[in-house]
């Protein structure tokens, strides 16, 4: 892997005579104007990106430079392991970057390399990681420890959090859960320096990021660009409306009685239940996988693709979802499945087990039994 940056950016690009009375001003009977994309203009990053934009398409139309991409002014290149590719292709850009013209900032060029930096995450091409940078994870863990310790803080303050937050999620996605509750706290509020009470919802939130960047170091492995369906698993689950609840894995299975707090609930609450159960009992086996979850419920697929419901009870499942992905490095996803392709896990949360016994004999006799710490919603 290797980088490299264009010296002074929007700079670049120069304007056209006609447009300096646009971007300039008068004092004391001189005239000051900008001759090139002044930084701070809506339409510079616009602009400008039409060149990187040209310079990539020219890499990898004509010199063939097929791991190459950019963001603004950053350009990252990569080649297979054991080759000189990756160094070719920087050489390359460096020198079509002298012929127009492009100043290139050399102090921030890196030659192949299997630990870089871009982007603002860390990635690691050996560990096949890609992670929050040491000085992005400190600052996180002060942000958060000193927001642990007040009681109020304001709204500048807590977009700051957020927005840092937010970028973490690119490392470690499954956070996104918990951000929740921290931007509902910013609704209707609009001055940034209103003070605003920081709830239990809150602070458990802030614990669970700290215990993210204690935990797992700010880190996530790659993984296979394949996902593996429920369905290919052998992975089902369902609920009964008024009975119970089951999940098979394979020849593995278990089985649940709604308790009569739980009767109330709504189906997407129940539906969802199972699939939780399922992430934290059989964890360990679907370990570092991308896993399709399949289901009947369209409101259940859409809370787990996006994370994120206005449902607390829904939210309170999210998140442990989310933890046991975390701690198993599973990332997850669902799709639509018709109800009488689950007809196995149908049977078992109805406790029709002669059925699904008749349907799947490889079944073991005995169903896993759920640990009692885990049995709640």
């Amino acid at each position: 892997m290797a980088k490299m940056d264009i010296e002074d950016g929007f700079r670049n690009i120069p304007l056209h005579p006609l447009d300096y009375h646009l971007l300039g001003f008068t004092w004391n009977d001189m005239y000051y104007f900008d001759r090139c994309l002044p930084m701070g203009a809506s339409s510079s990053c616009q602009i400008f990106e039409k060149l990187s934009t040209a310079l990539q398409w020219i890499m990898t139309e004509k010199y063939k430079a097929a791991g190459m991409s950019h963001l603004i002014d950053d350009f990252f290149f990569i080649g297979p392991s054991n080759s000189k590719k990756c160094l070719l292709d920087v050489k390359t850009f460096e020198n079509l970057c002298k012929r127009i013209g492009i100043p290139i900032k050399h102090e921030k060029t890196v030659y192949p390399t299997t630990v870089l930096t871009i982007y603002g995450i860390e990635i690691d091409s050996i560990a096949m990681e890609a992670r929050l940078p040491t000085e992005k994870l400190e600052k996180l863990k002060v942000m958060l420890e000193s927001t642990t310790r007040r009681k109020k803080i304001t709204l500048k303050e807590l977009q700051s959090l957020i927005g840092l937050l937010n970028f973490a999620c690119t490392v470690i996605a499954p956070g996104r859960a918990f951000l929740r509750r921290l931007i509902d706290l910013t609704c209707n509020v609009n001055n940034k320096h209103h003070h605003i009470r920081l709830n239990c919802e809150a602070r458990a939130d802030i614990q669970a990021w700290l215990t993210f960047i204690e935990t797992f170091n700010g880190k996530s492995i790659f993984l296979p660009d394949q996902w593996v369906s429920s369905q290919k698993l052998n992975l089902y689950t369902d609920a009964s409306g008024k009975l119970g609840f089951a999940a098979v894995l394979g020849s593995e299975w278990f089985v649940g009685h709604w308790i009569e707090e739980h009767q109330t609930y709504q189906i997407a609450i129940k539906e969802l239940f199972p699939i939780v159960l399922a992430l934290e009992i059989w964890g360990p086996i679907l370990a570092n996988r991308k896993i399709l979850f399949f289901s009947d419920n369209m409101a259940v697929i859409e809370i787990i693709n996006k994370q994120s419901s206005k449902d607390k009870t829904i939210m309170r499942l999210i998140r442990r979802l989310v933890l046991c992905a975390l701690q198993y490095n599973i990332v997850f996803r669902a799709k639509h499945i018709a109800g009488k392709l689950n007809v196995i896990a149908d049977n078992l949360s109805r406790f029709k087990f002669q059925e699904a016994k008749t349907l799947a004999p490889w079944l073991k006799l005995q169903p896993t039994i759920i640990p009692p710490h885990l049995n709640y919603i």
